[in-house]
């Protein structure tokens, strides 16, 4: 069972490390304009942002952005989107993304894959219709408490480590300072007007990488913002296949 959670968590939103046997670049997704992560097979170390002499080309302190950052987390409350995560093993899964914050998430995969992920507020729910499972670990111990975290939480503690600018995309990477969630976790934003409104700026993914090397990104698309998702969406049952199970007795 534990098994099957840490696979899904570490698939959606595992940590940010240098990798001896592995190495990234970066790359730009044709369709979502993402600058994303690739993996590479040379051992090189691994950035987490352009170079510091492309941020400030910018002619934007870094102060400015993290306050841009900030004000991005506490404008955009709500957002739903298609997914694709590509996998460090190459293979992708897709799905449907709604968020909520603060605290809650879900993540629909479409078949075959068997997962459903669920934030309600407290814990991040696993759901697997293969093993016919639920797993549950508290978001304080997972990198998506600083996705789902309310942007004064993200001020006080801070979670925000590094935040840069690069071809209209502003990139906020975070890690725990407490060390529950090991890790780092980068989000993109698109803002190539940094003096529009923050609640019109869209997520446009994430990339990360585990202790191990191991990369995961996740692009989104179709994305809208401002439209507030049923809340029993981020409500999972602990029984949900009991009445399965029983029906085949």
């Amino acid at each position: 069972m534990l098994t099957t959670l840490a696979t899904a968590l570490a698939a959606l939103s595992t940590g940010w490390s240098t990798a001896d046997a592995h190495s990234a670049a970066f790359g730009v997704n044709a369709d979502t304009g993402l600058v994303i992560v690739q993996e590479m097979q040379e051992a090189q170390e691994v950035e987490t942002l352009p170079p510091a002499q492309a941020v400030e080309q910018s002619g934007r302190g870094e102060a400015v952005e993290r306050a841009r950052a900030l004000e991005i987390f506490a404008a955009v409350e709500t957002l739903q989107a298609r997914f694709r995560q590509v996998n460090p093993d190459g293979s992708v899964s897709d799905g449907d993304l709604a968020l909520s914050r603060p605290g809650r998430v879900r993540f629909a995969y479409d078949a075959p894959s068997p997962l459903l992920i669920v934030a309600d507020g407290s814990t991040v729910a696993i759901a697997d219709s293969a093993l016919e499972t639920v797993d549950r670990v508290p978001i304080r111990s997972t990198p998506l408490r600083w996705l789902l975290a309310p942007a004064s939480e993200l001020e006080a503690s801070g979670a925000i480590v590094e935040v840069g600018r690069y071809d209209n995309q502003l990139y906020v990477t975070m890690e725990d300072p407490a060390g529950e969630a090991e890790g780092r976790v980068t989000l993109a934003f698109g803002d190539d007007d940094p003096a529009a409104p923050a609640s019109e700026v869209a997520l446009l993914g994430w990339y990360a990488v585990d202790g191990m090397g191991a990369l995961t990104q996740v692009t989104l698309d179709e994305v809208r913002l401002g439209q507030r998702a049923d809340p029993r969406l981020f409500v999972l049952d602990d029984d949900m296949f009991s009445s399965r199970r029983r029906g085949r007795r």
